[in-house]
């Protein structure tokens, strides 16, 4: 067997194949990750890729999912007494390309089952590697978050909001009529808790349609969500109301209390150490100003 290894947030990857096996870009976004010695001192998630099929037990396995907003209805999430176990689809009429991921409970080891045939061009190794990182992470004060950032030398900026808010938009505002701004992650950056105290952002290897895949990490100054509007309207919001403002754009079992709690616990203190917003918007350049203006009174 070899072993392919990346750290993304100050967590180590291992990836078990066999020896022939060979990646055509499917790992491409894992590039900027690679490394070729994990610190012994960094947590680890280990997978295993297995050709070969795994067939589940109907007593065995009860679904607690079949929905998902990437794979539509072309999905699974099952629960056993010592495991989850996630399927995927890759052609909607399930002629057979399927992907079966099962994890123990905490998500640090997971099998892998796959058809090589279906490797080529595929995006569903990326994603079951996700889905395990952002459950095992949350047990090392780090989370997946929903969310597109920006960053310079003084910290980064996460925007929040549902799918078409226009997160994407706003980062482009930002690096367009803010000086000094980059792009950290468009899609899924890491938020860290340090064991001094402090929140760090990472960008990782899944940044949505955007190829940004950044290795780099920055002090968070500030989460906003955004929601369209006919207006331009920040607002400062706090306590409880800053936590439900974060809530749904991080990602957690509901099914598993332990991952759930371990989820509330990080954002509780990502709250203490960064400002949160609410603004209402326009796609337009004084939206991106107002944000500014309001982010930097802190």
């Amino acid at each position: 067997m070899k072993e392919l290894k990346f750290v993304v947030a100050d967590i180590g990857i291992v990836i078990r194949h066999s020896e022939d096996l060979s990646f055509q870009g499917e790992l491409n976004s894992f590039k900027n990750f690679v490394t070729a010695d994990i610190d012994s001192n960094l947590p680890l998630i280990h997978f295993e890729l297995i050709e070969q099929s795994f067939n589940e037990s109907k007593d065995d396995f009860k679904l607690l999912s079949d929905i998902s907003i990437v794979w539509g209805d072309n999905f699974k999430f099952m629960e056993s007494a010592d495991s989850y176990l996630t399927i995927i689809d890759e052609v909607e009429n399930k002629n057979g390309k399927v992907w079966k991921m099962e994890s123990e409970k905490t998500f640090i080891q997971n099998n892998i089952y796959f058809n090589r045939n279906n490797l080529v061009g595929s995006s569903a190794l990326s994603w079951l590697i996700m889905v395990a990182f952002g459950q095992a992470s949350l047990r090392f004060n780090t989370a997946l978050i929903h969310s597109s950032v920006v960053y310079n030398d003084a910290g980064a900026i996460a925007f929040l909001g549902k799918s078409g808010t226009g997160k994407s938009t706003h980062s482009r505002l930002w690096l367009n009529h803010i000086d000094a701004y980059q792009l950290l992650n468009d899609d899924n950056p890491a938020v860290k808790i340090t064991e001094g105290g402090d929140a760090y952002i990472f960008g990782t290897p899944w940044s949505g349609k955007t190829a940004c895949y950044v290795n780099k990490k920055a002090k968070l100054r500030a989460i906003v969500r955004l929601k369209q509007a006919p207006f331009n309207k920040f607002t400062d919001m706090l306590g409880k109301d800053a936590l439900m403002t974060l809530l749904p754009s991080f990602t957690a079992l509901r099914w598993n209390k332990e991952i759930f709690s371990t989820m509330i616990n990080v954002i509780e203190n990502i709250i203490t150490k960064v400002n949160v917003g609410y603004l209402e918007c326009l796609p337009n350049e004084d939206a991106a100003k107002l944000n500014y203006e309001s982010i930097n009174k802190y």
